[in-house]
């Protein structure tokens, strides 16, 4: 299995891998192929974890498997059909869980949060159709909105892509419902990447992610901001009294001062990604910050070591 390290990684065209280049390319299934295989060139072995093609055994075909992995002499022999399986094959049910409520389509440049977003899911399901895994997904906003049960079947992995192309963003914010809503649905063990800005209650969402922790899952989170969010300097460059700042979600007005986005607004969203951090990872959760502007091989890579560092 390939170690993943800083001195393993790719940097010869990291251009290609900003958000921006991925913007202008034609579709997700091209950016999430341009993410993946761009990180990975020059490895000189396979860095999908647990990717092994040494035979263990077999077992019997469920609906949703890949029918490729089907043996079909052991059919023809026997008259039934087994799924064959490999050393270090990880079999796991990966559920996209991905926020389009109102506050993912806010952007300072070319990409919005949730267009960077849809590049995250689309890049993590075409690794995990490389490791042969069950592949679904869950969008909500205020509830859940749509829903792709985990197949390893090769149509998931488009149907995923088909269902991310055609999503837009909505309004309001439920993310502790839907979480709720989805520990109630999901009974395949399994890995949860929760895709989502987090403007909620860090203690309350750990909360209901811990249900989904204590029921076996493993959980990593991906919070994706703006960089303005982070610091709002262009805002305030452009303010010359103080203004009404619009809930994207509500539309509700708030007035805010110069003063207030430069001294006490990055102190509070720094505490706030703090906390968020701090209760994720003492629940044993892991916790991925993403800035929209920032290259996507960066983020795969946090991503790869987390994983590795969980086996």
């Amino acid at each position: 299995m390939a170690k993943v390290t800083a001195a393993s990684r790719n940097h010869s065209k990291p251009d290609l891998l900003q958000p921006a280049m991925l913007a202008r390319l034609s579709n997700l299934e091209l950016v999430a192929k341009t993410v993946v295989d761009g990180y990975f060139t020059g490895m000189h072995r396979s860095p999908f974890f647990g990717f092994s093609q040494e035979f263990a055994e077999y077992r019997s075909y469920n609906d949703g498997d890949d029918p490729r992995f089907i043996d079909w002499n052991v059919f023809a022999r026997t008259d039934r059909t087994y799924i064959k399986r490999y050393l270090g094959e990880t079999n796991t049910a990966i559920n996209l869980v991905l926020d389009v409520s109102g506050s993912m389509s806010f952007k300072t440049d070319e990409v919005s949060k949730l267009t960077y977003g849809k590049f995250i899911c689309a890049s993590l399901a075409y690794l995990a159709r490389r490791q042969h895994d069950a592949l679904g997904a869950t969008l909500f906003d205020d509830t859940i909105r749509e829903v792709l049960p985990p197949a390893s079947h090769p149509d998931t992995f488009y149907r995923l892509l088909a269902l991310l192309e055609r999503t837009e963003a909505n309004e309001g914010t439920g993310i502790n419902n839907s979480l709720e809503q989805l520990a109630g649905t999901i009974t395949r063990r399994g890995l949860i990447l929760l895709i989502s800005d987090l403007y909620c209650d860090p203690e309350e969402l750990t909360r209901h992610l811990q249900i989904l922790v204590n029921a076996g899952h493993e959980v990593v989170i991906f919070h994706v901001l703006d960089r303005s969010e982070h610091n709002p300097a262009d805002h305030i460059k452009k303010m010359r009294a103080p203004s009404n700042l619009r809930d994207i979600e509500t539309g509700a007005e708030v007035q805010v001062s110069a003063d207030f986005l430069r001294d006490d607004y990055p102190l509070r969203i720094a505490q706030h990604i703090a906390e968020l951090e701090r209760t994720a990872l003492r629940n044993g959760i892991a916790y991925i910050p993403c800035n929209t502007s920032a290259p996507l091989n960066d983020l795969l890579h946090q991503y790869l070591l987390q994983r590795q560092q969980r086996r």
